[in-house]
């Protein structure tokens, strides 16, 4: 058993309480930004690999995105709460524009594969098993609805 796997988390509370910073690429060139939508799960279990994932969801605007796409690991790593002013930053900056990392004083570190943060409280090094870009023709009614209704929290027409 790894070490992840006998600790008790609170599953439902790590990104809609405390969000999460999902950073890819490597110590040199990376990007980051911050999520609160995601899940933890099982999937594709076999021979050697129990299946356990994390999935994340992010605008396929992000610059991020391109980092994970061109990128086999990235890390989410969750923070205590006297950095959700550090998080807020880095979710509505542009890594394009800006170093989000000397803004915000954060500590970059090698991790396995991945890149994550001296600060994190909890970090996951994943390696992507799957990218797709979620469909509004996918989506139930009601969430099409809420978010026609509050373009200002999701825009569909950017996915």
């Amino acid at each position: 058993m790894r070490a992840f796997e006998s600790k008790d988390y609170k599953v439902f509370e790590l990104f809609a309480k405390d969000w999460a910073v999902v950073t890819a690429g490597t110590m040199e060139h990376c990007n980051q930004f911050t999520v609160s939508w995601g899940s933890f799960g099982t999937l594709w279990s076999r021979p050697g690999h129990a299946g356990h994932i994390i999935t994340i969801y992010g605008y396929p605007t992000r610059y991020t995105t391109d980092f994970l796409k061109n990128n086999d690991y990235f890390t989410v790593g969750f923070f205590a709460p006297e950095y959700k002013k550090a998080l807020a930053y880095i979710g509505s900056h542009s890594g394009r524009e800006v170093d989000k990392i000397a803004q915000t004083g954060l500590t970059l570190i090698a991790m396995g594969e991945g890149v994550g943060y001296k600060e994190a409280k909890l970090t996951f090094v994943c390696k992507k098993l799957y990218q797709q870009q979620l469909q509004k023709e996918g989506m139930a009614q009601e969430i099409k609805d809420y978010y026609v209704a509050n373009p200002n929290i999701y825009h569909l027409d950017e996915n």
